[in-house]
Order: C-alpha cells, then structure tokens, then sequence
C-alpha cells in the first residue's frame, strides 16, 4: 500500500516535490473518498494503488507549474470527486478552496470525506451550481486559481472560467497526451505555461497540465498591431 513517502518519491519522479504534509493530508483524504464510493459512485477507479496514481499524483502535478502568488481563494469546477480540488489544500493550506459541482448527493459524499479526513470546513467549502451559473451568483472575479479535471474541452473550460477568474489569476486543465493545449482559450486568457508527465500506471499515461491567464489590454493591443497588413 502506497504510503506518504512513497507519493512524495512518486512526485519527485515525475520532476516536482510536494511537502510530506500534503501527500498526508491527500492520502487520508483518498482513502476516505474511496471509502464512501462503495456507497455512491464518485469514481470508476476501485484499487487504491491505481487511485493513488490515478487521483492523488494526478492532481498533485499542479506542483510542477509556477505559483507565483499566494493563492488566496481557488475553485474546483466539475469537482466530482474532490480531485484535483483537495490537492490545493494540500499544497496551499491557507487557501480557501470551493469545490463546485452540480450533483448534490457527490458532495454530501465530498463533505463526509472532507470531515473524515479533518479538513477545516470553513477553507473547505462545496457548492452545488452550474459554472455557467456562477457569475450571476456573485462568484464574478472571485477566484485567482481555478483547476479543471475531466470535465470538458479546454476551450468550453476557457469560456466557463473566465468569467469567474481574478485578473491577475490562472487557471489549469488536465489534458491528455491527445489533446494539444491551444494558445488561447478566449481572446483574454493565453496559454502562460505547461507541465508534461507520464503516470507510472500499467500502461504508462501520458499527460499535461496547461495553465492560462489573463493577457493584458496592452499586450492584446500590441498583438492585434502585429498581425496588420
């Protein structure tokens, strides 16, 4: 059974450290996850060494990008089973982080986890919502971190994250090796970094990590004068 040292050797593997707390944290997290998903579905993924690899080191990969600022408040969208979500937490433990979702009984599940684990509830918190529905909610700029995980293409992800993503903010989608990270989602949000890895699973998974943020109206200006005739 994988233990917090042998994720934290994992990680190192793949070419990024993570703090023995946060494989902790994120390993008690799993195993409570996996506990309530034999009783509602939150992932197909059974075995707890292929969870581990599949769920925990997956999501901890966003260690491998640049964090140039504290992140203050981050959001989850399509969280499902709390992944990559908790990871924030995790890596970011005085972040409040805001898993969204818009199945409810999946985050009373992700709330049972949470406490079970001893996450703080109130940096902890699970909203049932449509992501389209969020800017209206006052959830406007409210979030200078927003992760995405299997939920749909990058480009519809760039639509629904804008919107709620801080100027000065980033926002990461898990893609895999199939999938080309474009150089920009919206007219707004460019492609500022990438992270490639492959998942140490029966057979190897290749996969990437894309991160987008706002371009400036300056920046946009000078572009827009480039492609001139």
């Amino acid at each position: 059974m994988s233990t917090p040292t042998q994720l934290q050797q994992f990680a190192a593997e793949l070419g990024f450290a993570v703090p023995i707390e946060a494989c902790e944290r994120l390993l008690a997290y799993l195993d409570a996850m996996l506990d309530e998903n034999t009783r509602i579905n939150l992932t197909a993924v059974r075995e707890r060494e292929e969870a581990v690899l599949f769920h925990a080191l997956d999501a901890l990969a966003m260690a491998g990008l640049p964090c140039d600022n504290p992140i203050e408040r981050a959001l989850d969208i399509g969280t499902g089973n709390g992944f990559p979500g908790v990871a924030i937490a995790c890596l970011h433990p005085s972040a409040e982080v805001v898993l969204m979702d818009r199945t409810l009984k999946k985050l009373k599940a992700i709330e049972r986890a949470l406490q079970a684990a001893g996450f703080d509830s109130e940096r902890m918190t699970t909203v049932q919502m449509d992501a389209r529905e969020a800017p209206a909610k006052g959830l406007k700029a409210a979030f200078d971190w927003i992760t995405a995980r299997a939920v749909t293409g990058p480009e519809a992800i760039g639509k629904l994250a804008e919107p709620l993503l801080a100027p000065h903010g980033r926002l990461l989608t898990w893609l895999s090796v199939e999938t080309t990270a474009p150089d920009a989602l919206t007219k707004r949000l460019q492609l500022q970094a990438r992270f490639d890895y492959e998942l140490p699973t029966h057979p190897p998974r290749q996969r990437h990590i894309a991160m987008y943020g706002w371009m400036s109206r300056k920046m946009r200006q000078a572009q827009s004068a480039v492609r001139q005739p």
